[in-house]
């Protein structure tokens, strides 16, 4: 059998590539607001802590976060079920990946929500805190909102480069896109078809989610106009 007829095969890979993405997206997202919002503080070891993480993660390849937290998470699990006298559990390469991944751009997150922060015309803080509000719902009702907005075309870019970098996944044997194309090539020792049906794959990802960031940046931008 020639590798179109494993396609198919591959192209059902796209579930645990897009899982992961967006899963590992939405943690580096949370984890990068969350980092941003305690940076504004006056603790200066709070501040310092940040700084280390965004530098120590920012520095550090990708495949190794992996390997670290599937490995890492692997031996907490046996340390734990030995010391409780619990049945042996194994851990998810899914769990593995989305969690390294999130951690790992939580930092670029933070560097942009940090960057997003400062484009936040101080007088509407100030505006907001003059009507009463407290420091809690200024957050929430207009800090974090024009941040989200200034930074989306940010997001979508590290979105983009998570999507890519979830081919990883498959060095810890998570059934992906790439794995799945690895399988079919050799089985029918077609490589170059397998990787290219893999490549189509993550372009349409791409495209489509491009499509939607643009179409979703245009909503906040007129959104602003029309306020």
């Amino acid at each position: 059998m020639n590798t179109l007829s494993f396609a198919s095969f591959i192209v059902g890979g796209l579930v645990g590539t897009i899982g992961t993405s967006l899963a590992a997206f939405a943690g580096a997202a949370f984890i990068g607001l969350m980092l941003n919002l305690a940076s504004t503080g006056t603790r200066t070891g709070v501040v310092q802590a940040i700084r280390v993480y965004i530098v120590l993660f920012r520095s550090l390849p990708e495949i190794l976060c992996v390997f670290i937290a599937y490995y890492g998470f692997d031996i907490l699990l046996s340390w734990m079920t030995g010391k409780f006298d619990l049945a042996p559990v194994t851990i998810s390469p899914f769990v593995a990946v989305t969690t390294a991944l999130a951690i790992q751009f939580g930092a670029y997150c933070a560097e942009i929500f940090g960057d997003a922060r400062r484009s936040v015309h101080p007088g509407l803080i100030e505006a907001a805190a003059a009507l009463g509000m407290t420091e809690t719902r200024v957050a929430l009702r207009v800090t974090i909102p024009l941040m989200v907005r200034a930074a989306i075309p940010g997001l979508g870019n590290l979105f983009l480069v998570i999507l890519k970098v979830s081919a990883l996944a498959s060095v810890i044997g998570l059934e992906e896109v790439t794995r799945r194309a690895k399988i079919v090539a050799g089985a029918t020792r077609e490589p170059f078809a397998a990787y290219a049906i893999a490549a189509l794959c993550f372009l349409a990802v791409a495209a489509l989610a491009t499509l939607v960031l643009h179409r979703l940046h245009g909503r906040f931008h007129d959104a602003a106009r029309g306020a």
